[in-house]
């Protein structure tokens, strides 16, 4: 990866081209096609995720001849093992540039799709789910993340809400379209149409158009405005100087979470409590909310939940998660974002505890609508946490520690919620066990807030 990156970095001036004109003609700042790319790089996280993934694993057993606890187990090692690279990533993403990282990334994430048609045998199957959650999981979903983060400041929380907003698009379509394409053709042939969207599709675009900070094109975060100094290779400490000089003229009625942050080291975030609070956040909302989803059709059939009712999870799913990151973006710019948090994590909570408590058809929407909610809304608010809390020269590193944890962390919850169901027989007392394990979460958030260096 290292490689494709700098060979990226030689050909830039052929790169910059497209997004120079278009920057130039846009009648608005260039930020706002950032966007778009960033949910296109949502989307092409998809092959990597557990709505995705979810979908081949019935084929995959029947086909690789393998048993649900073997590949659960080849689902939580290839997850586990994914988060080793994945501390790479944030690094030389601060290093190289987020648009070389991603070509990189995307690359080798069409390439692992495409490979997957092949896989055969439990190893072989734990090569591709290393692969997957590695790139697609891992590193694509930490990109696209930072994207955004680069080019807004005091509308950060909004953008940040329009951005997530495309994974729940995706958690919607996605599965739909790969059932599709497997009943229609067969699981190899959806792997494959992964692998050349994301080398036809994604990778070129990435490369053309996408630039690293709103000073490449010569304008300021949050704004078209045109830089002073004569200079489109800004360094780090320019894009930190933009931070301010944007933030100064538009903060005067923000709170003073928005104002500029100092950038800081990954050594100095960790003597913090808050970058522990969001870890254990983090590792824990992806083992519970992995674990539940990756097992859903299994929890809901237990339940006497029709195959067709429990289906109707995704959509709501995705519905319920779309209106909590629109409106906790805008929230995130305004209200203090330790509160929207604890927020989130109490509706996370209700929604894993409604499927043991509620009955029926009811233990879907509550689950769906509760879990969606709060999934949406602490996506848009942690997304807008980073670059607020911890500035933007070393965010890589910084975000890329936590999800390097935290990748590791959904790698066990399926594993854990199918072990406690192969001992009891049934799901509930592993939903009751992981809807505990949230609710202390709801008051530690409340401690999660910003670092003041001195």
């Amino acid at each position: 990866m290292l490689s494709i990156a700098s060979h990226a970095i030689l050909y830039r001036p052929l790169f910059n081209r497209l997004s120079t004109y278009l920057a130039g003609k846009l009648p608005f700042s260039y930020g706002y096609f950032i966007v778009l790319l960033a949910i296109a790089a949502q989307w092409g996280s998809s092959p990597g995720q557990t709505y995705a993934v979810s979908v081949f694993t019935p084929y995959l057993e029947e086909d690789l001849g393998l048993s649900k606890s073997a590949l659960s187990t080849a689902y939580m090692l290839g997850t586990f093992l994914a988060a080793i690279p994945l501390t790479l990533v944030g690094p030389l993403s601060d290093r190289f540039g987020i648009r070389a990282t991603c070509v990189a990334v995307t690359g080798l994430l069409g390439i692992t799709c495409c490979a997957a048609a092949s896989a055969s045998g439990f190893y072989g199957i734990l090569a591709v789910f290393l692969m997957l959650r590695f790139l697609g999981q891992g590193a694509m979903t930490l990109l696209a993340g930072n994207m955004v983060s680069m080019w807004f400041q005091v509308k950060l929380g909004t953008m940040n809400a329009i951005m997530c907003a495309g994974s729940a698009a995706a958690f919607a379509i996605v599965p739909i379209v790969l059932s599709q394409l497997i009943d229609r053709f067969d699981w190899q042939t959806a792997f494959l149409f992964e692998g050349g969207a994301l080398l036809a599709g994604l990778l070129p675009a990435i490369a053309l158009m996408y630039r690293n900070h709103p000073a490449d094109v010569g304008q300021l975060l949050d704004q078209k405005g045109k830089r002073d100094r004569g200079t489109t290779e800004p360094t780090l400490d320019d894009l930190h100087s933009d931070s301010q000089t944007a933030t100064a003229e538009t903060t005067t009625s923000n709170p003073p979470s928005n104002a500029a942050t100092q950038n800081q080291t990954l050594n100095q975030a960790v003597r913090h409590p808050t970058f522990w609070i969001l870890a254990a956040d983090m590792c824990f909302w992806a083992a519970i909310g992995t674990g539940v989803v990756f097992h859903s059709q299994a929890i809901f059939a237990d339940l006497g939940v029709s195959k067709a009712t429990s289906q109707l999870m995704f959509p709501l799913f995705s519905i319920s998660m779309l209106v909590a990151q629109l409106g906790g973006g805008p929230l995130a710019d305004r209200l203090p974002m330790h509160l929207l948090l604890s927020t989130a994590f109490a509706a996370l909570a209700g929604g894993v505890l409604a499927i043991p408590f509620l009955a029926g058809n009811a233990s879907v929407y509550g689950f769906a609508i509760l879990f969606g909610g709060g999934q949406g809304l602490a996506i848009a608010v942690t997304a807008t946490m980073w670059a607020r809390y911890y500035g933007r020269k070393h965010l890589g590193t910084i975000r890329g520690a936590i999800w390097s944890l935290t990748v590791a962390g959904s790698g066990s919850g399926p594993l854990i919620l199918g072990s406690i169901a192969d001992s009891t027989g049934d799901f509930i007392a592993g939903l009751w066990l992981f809807g505990g394990c949230l609710v202390p979460l709801i008051v530690l958030s409340l401690f999660a807030r910003k670092q003041e260096l001195r």
